[in-house]
């Protein structure tokens, strides 16, 4: 069987995705096209296809490269091992703000994926979750981890975040009732505070869930 004109160019997966990865973080997605990595590379862009099918395949392989800046937590106990993946996870999501969009929508199954679900879902077994609860469980903490990262990168494109605070500020005050109460709360938002308040409430409440009942 003949090569393909990608395996003649000397190609590999890795060296789309770095290429892609690279012109991601120097102009954004929109910049990341087959055309623009193949030139990056000084190949023709037909050569791209033995290793990545079109841009949406792109994406997932630069998703799943992100997940590689995650290491494997070699923390002792399974909650400590979970604290680590999602804080970590949360930090190159919010490094790449514009693959957040696809980590919501698409279920990522690359290595390092896979790598991680594997980690959280022996973690959750220690815990005393198993089976389809610790697959809920995990599913579970990626929600809390990418929405985090999703409202975090939405509110830094605020032009005037001071004025959005006391526009809010105003009309919790104005509206009454426990919303007019605790109108100054309302209207500060710290996303770390937030997510690690959260991540703590999940975690105690899946030990809670795990315990066997009496």
């Amino acid at each position: 069987m003949g090569r393909t004109a990608g395996q003649r160019a000397g190609l590999t997966r890795e060296h789309v995705t770095d290429a892609a990865m690279a012109l991601l973080r120097e102009d954004g997605l929109e910049a990341v096209s087959m055309r623009r990595v193949a030139d990056r590379l000084g190949v023709a862009p037909n050569s791209l296809y033995a290793h990545v099918a079109d841009k949406a395949a792109l994406v997932d392989e630069l998703i799943d490269a992100m997940l590689g800046r995650v290491a494997t937590p070699t923390d002792d106990g399974w909650r400590a091992r979970i604290e680590r993946v999602m804080r970590d996870s949360r930090r190159e999501l919010l490094a790449h703000p514009d693959l957040v969009p696809f980590a919501l929508v698409r279920q990522s199954v690359g290595p390092n994926a896979l790598r991680l679900g594997e980690v959280t879902l022996g973690a959750l077994r220690e815990a005393g979750l198993d089976g389809p609860a610790a697959v809920t469980g995990l599913q579970v903490l990626l929600v809390h981890t990418i929405g985090s990262a999703a409202f975090e990168t939405g509110r830094a494109q605020d032009p005037a975040p001071a004025a959005r605070r006391e526009r809010g500020r105003e009309r919790a005050a104005g509206f009454g009732g426990l919303t007019e109460e605790l109108s100054d709360p309302i209207s500060r938002w710290s996303g770390d505070e937030i997510f690690e308040r959260g991540l703590a409430w999940l975690l105690d409440g899946l030990v809670r869930d795990a315990a066997p009942r009496t």
